[in-house]
């Protein structure tokens, strides 16, 4: 249970400083910035999201888009790429989740990544794939496309997968080849 706390603060920060961050960030680093109605755009974007003065999230991005869908909830796009390093309480590196392009729906707390993704955690656990989808109100990554997950005790290929943000736990379906390491 206190894990889900923790996420659903490390949510709420994130987009409570980035609603308030963004330009600000931008401004340190004399990057573009330019606003219309709907939509704030940054480039070379660095936003560090903290949980009481602890960080827990590292955003870099070369393009960040703001604006708001039809019900006016906020969404972020990083159309040029994204990484996000998540840090533990003792402020180190748990997880890397690195992509082609990234789209989070604030309302919902979802993040949709895709093309090249790549998430590894602590332990070397990798996971790559076309598509994923990050709920973190739920803890949880889905996808229902290819995706390779990558251990040293070997490899599996497969769709559907279904997983927690640190991989000690997953299902992936749809197996359509594997690799065990025997030498072990």
């Amino acid at each position: 249970m206190s894990n889900k706390v923790t996420l659903n603060s490390i949510w709420f920060a994130l987009i409570t400083l980035f609603i308030f961050s963004c330009s600000e960030s931008t401004s340190k680093s004399n990057n573009f910035v330019s606003v219309d109605e709907y939509v704030e755009t940054a480039t070379g974007v660095t936003l560090n999201f903290s949980d009481l003065g602890n960080s827990k999230l590292l955003l870099t991005t070369p393009k960040l888009v703001k604006s708001t869908d039809e019900n006016k909830s906020l969404l972020m796009e990083c159309p040029l790429g994204m990484k996000l390093t998540f840090y533990d309480s003792l402020k180190n590196i748990e997880s890397i989740l690195i992509s082609d392009y990234g789209k989070l729906f604030a309302k919902k707390q979802i993040l949709k990544v895709k093309e090249n993704v790549q998430f590894f955690n602590y332990k070397n656990d990798t996971l790559f794939a076309d598509e994923l989808v990050i709920d973190f109100a739920k803890d949880s990554i889905y996808s229902e496309k290819s995706v390779i997950f990558s251990n040293e005790e070997g490899r599996i290929k497969g769709k559907k997968l279904k997983a927690n943000s640190n991989f000690t736990y997953f299902e992936m379906t749809d197996i359509s080849e594997s690799h065990v390491n025997y030498d072990l």
